[in-house]
C-alpha cells in the first residue's frame, strides 16, 4: 500500500513515520495538491490531515471525489482532513478522530474552527 500523507502543525512528522514509516509525507494541502499526489505518487490511500486556508484556495472537495473514483482511499482527521472528509463521507472518504466527529455530527460546522495560524510546513 502506497500512503500520501498531507501533515504540518497538527502532528510532528517524526511521531507520524513511527506510525507509517513508509509514508510519502507532503506539506499542508492546498486546492489541487491531492490531483498533483494522485498523478505524481500514484497512492493507493491518501491521508489528508492538515491543510491550508485563506492565502491560497484550500483543498477542493472534487479533488477528493476524483481520488474516491480512481479507487484512492481518502482517509481525514484533525483539521482540514476532518472537515473535508465530513463533507465527502457519504462519497466514500473515511473520517478519523474526534474533530471528524464533531464535523459529521453537525456539532462544528465552519472552516474556521479548525483553522491553525502556522509558518510553513
Amino acid at each position: 500500500m502506497k500512503v500520501v500523507v498531507f501533515l504540518g502543525p497538527s502532528l510532528p512528522r517524526s511521531q507520524a513515520r513511527a506510525i507509517l514509516p513508509d509514508a510519502v509525507y507532503l506539506p499542508p494541502a492546498a486546492q489541487m495538491d491531492l490531483m498533483s499526489a494522485i498523478q505524481i505518487h500514484q497512492p493507493t490511500a491518501i491521508a489528508l490531515i492538515d491543510g491550508v486556508f485563506e492565502r491560497v484556495p484550500s483543498v477542493w472537495h472534487k479533488e477528493i471525489l476524483h481520488a474516491l473514483e480512481r479507487g484512492v482511499a481518502v482517509f481525514g482527521a484533525s483539521s482540514m482532513g476532518a472537515l473535508r472528509v465530513a463533507e465527502t463521507a457519504p462519497f466514500g472518504a473515511r473520517g478519523v478522530g474526534e474533530i471528524f466527529r464533531m464535523y459529521a455530527e453537525g456539532e462544528l460546522l465552519d472552516d474556521d474552527e479548525v483553522a491553525l495560524s502556522h509558518a510553513g510546513e
